[in-house]
């Protein structure tokens, strides 16, 4: 109904659609060929709904790097919008910008107008009178003197208070009734309209930026909290040339984000292999749904953390990876086979291993701890490891200071406080020192508890969690072998210790062998852990547990299992069972991975997932070696 009505405004000319990406990706962080696909997607789709060609076009999270001049000329953009943080950024004074500039990238032009900050945060929270009189002030009897408001739309209304604030307070109708009033002084018109009536007012060249909170929030955690003491005490004249990072930099503060993108990368770059194998007539069929898919995991909000939950809320990244994934397993042509492929997925300079078959999709890192970064479950295209790793964050210095939101009054804002949804959460700040990542290596300090541990405060012995192994890949037999000869530091020095770890899979099961040998000349009395973390949906539903034997337990406990060689696992939710057996008996550590984040809505504390450890304390003499083996089963749960 309401696309139905703005169908009417556009036709009478008072509205103007524009386009962008469909599923709102950060353009500058996908490929070029899926760029122009998405923005075909979207221009296409107001083509046929609106009977309107789109010829301006909104940048997701205004997120610019001069290089999309040429991608988005090319794409039959244009003009865009971007804030006018990027233009004061590059030195224009604040009052030259009220019309629109021309850009370039080798020769291909960009039209750009800047959204005025004023009006971006006076509207709506400012009474409707106070934008009106600023309006007033900046009143010219030149024709081309132009102010833009352009946002998104959910400040009007999605945003706490703003339903209140928008329409039972009236301030939208007042605020339009207002404009009416004094259409006399003021013209509201569309940006094509000021594009056919007035020239540019210069030619510019912007620098990589976004607006000015999300430079902030890509720093990292530390640099942050200097960055908002500098901008606190900087006057406005200083503050524009105030500038953080770019967005590229959640790439670097969150390995996860880096994960996610590495492998929307990675996807799309064999979506399109597929593509160029097939004939042209061919190309669209076999390219259409995975794209489809592809298109969907492009969607930038859980790339990125801000004020948003973003990266913090897991359901965001699952549907992330069930996209991807699902992308991957409709490009495979025919039954995709088993391989093992070696190359530096992550770009960090270091190799990195790929087993995949038709079940699993097994991701590891011989650089860091010889861990595994993913398991892809393909039978229900989901990412069995997507658990977030708990750091530090800038705003984590005033959850002590968060005050509870009454739904029934509101309280008075107090400068310097913050809402949270529950009191008490900074006993759940417990930041971690390696990532959060699966067949990690530990070797335990005699003192350390399961406490200690869960909150990452425990003694490590070993020089095995985060440091680099040497690997081999063995195509034929599709199993990796991760190697690290490294130490023990004991009451006698440090002694060396040699792990061997293999992994492959076979039908359902992944399949982890180790061998812990003993190289020094003395006995060593070891306490080893091979850690897990699973994202697993709900800790407080009783269809999601660890069962060991007549024991259940869901995954909120904070427990062991006591020497067993069997914990089965089940989540309901997911339709997902795993069962962890291992070849000898141990005990098995499980507690659950809180995160505390901050969203519109106030301080959350949010479940990541589950760490499972299985550990063991044993006794090796001069060369002795132990051997073992985990088995991991997964499995869809049947429906009755």
């Amino acid at each position: 109904e309401i696309l139905n009505r703005l169908k009417i405004l556009v036709e009478k000319g008072q509205a103007e659609v524009l386009t962008g990406g469909y599923y709102e990706p950060i353009l500058s962080a996908i490929s070029d060929a899926d760029k122009f696909g998405q923005i075909k997607k979207l221009s296409d789709y107001i083509k046929g709904k609106f009977l309107h060609t789109p010829y301006g076009m909104w940048l997701a999270e205004r997120v610019w790097e001069p290089s999309l001049a040429k991608t988005l000329n090319e794409a039959g953009v244009e003009y865009i919008v971007l804030d006018d943080s990027h233009f004061l950024a590059g030195g224009i004074e604040e009052k030259k910008l009220r019309g629109y500039f021309i850009t370039e990238e080798q020769g291909a032009a960009l039209k750009i107008f800047p959204i005025s900050q004023y009006l971006r945060y006076s509207m709506p929270f400012a009474p409707p009178e106070e934008t009106i009189k600023y309006l007033k002030s900046e009143a010219s009897d030149d024709p081309s003197q132009l102010l833009i408001m352009a946002d998104d739309g959910e400040k009007f209304g999605l945003w706490p208070d703003t339903y209140k604030t928008c329409y039972e307070e009236k301030w939208l109708e007042k605020f339009l009734t207002l404009l009416e009033e004094n259409s006399d002084w003021i013209n509201v018109m569309t940006f094509s309209e000021y594009l056919e009536k007035f020239p540019a007012r210069d030619r510019i060249y912007l620098p990589a930026t976004s607006y000015f909170e999300m430079s902030e929030w890509t720093l990292s955690a530390k640099s942050q909290v200097e960055f908002e003491e500098i901008v606190a005490h900087a006057d406005s004249s200083i503050k524009r040339f105030l500038k953080g990072g770019f967005w590229r930099n959640f790439l670097t503060k969150y390995s996860e984000s880096n994960q996610m993108h590495k492998k929307m990368l990675y996807v799309s770059e064999k979506i399109n292999n597929v593509a160029a194998e097939q004939g042209s007539a061919q190309k669209s069929k076999a390219l259409a749904l995975p794209l489809q898919f592809l298109y969907k995991a492009q969607c930038n909000c859980a790339y990125w953390h801000g004020i948003f939950g973003g990266l913090y809320l897991p359901h965001l990244r699952h549907a992330i990876y069930k996209n991807l994934i699902e992308a991957e397993v409709k490009s495979e042509v025919g039954s995709p086979k088993s391989e093992v492929k070696v190359l530096d997925f992550d770009k960090d300079g270091q190799d990195e291993i790929i087993l995949a078959n038709k079940i699993f999709n097994i991701y590891t890192k011989p650089s860091y701890g010889g861990a595994i970064t993913e398991i892809d479950f393909k039978p229900l295209c989901y990412n069995l490891t997507d658990v977030l790793t708990r750091r530090f964050e800038a705003y984590h210095k005033k959850v002590d200071i968060a005050v509870m939101k009454s739904e029934s009054k509101k309280p008075e804002v107090i400068h310097g406080a913050y809402y949270t949804k529950e009191l008490e959460l900074q006993k759940y700040l417990k930041y971690d020192w390696y990532n959060r990542y699966s067949l990690i290596d530990h070797f335990f300090h005699p003192t350390t508890t399961l406490e200690k541990f869960s909150d990452c405060e425990y003694g490590e012995l070993g020089d095995f969690v985060n440091q680099s192994y040497k690997s081999e890949a063995t195509v034929r037999k599709s199993k990796v072998v991760l190697r690290r000869d490294g130490h023990l530091w004991t009451v006698n020095g440090a002694l060396p210790v040699q792990i061997v770890k293999s992994v492959s899979s076979s039908k359902s099961d992944i399949i982890v062998g180790y061998e812990i040998t003993n190289n020094s000349s003395k006995e060593l009395e070891i306490w080893f852990g091979s850690e897990f973390n699973f994202a697993f949906s709900n800790p407080d539903d009783e269809n999601c547990f660890y069962k060991m034997e007549n024991r259940k337990e869901k995954f909120n406990a904070k427990t062991c299992f006591e020497k067993t060689s069997l914990l089965k696992i089940s989540d309901k939710n997911l339709n997902l069972n795993l069962n962890l057996t291992s070849s000898d008996l141990f005990d098995f550590w499980v507690f659950p991975i809180w995160t505390i984040s901050l969203s519109e809505g106030g301080f959350e504390k949010t479940y990541q997932g589950s760490s499972v450890t299985p550990n063991k304390k044993f006794f090796l003499k001069p060369k002795e070696t132990f051997s073992f083996e985990i088995k991991i089963s997964v499995n869809k749960i049947r429906p009755l």
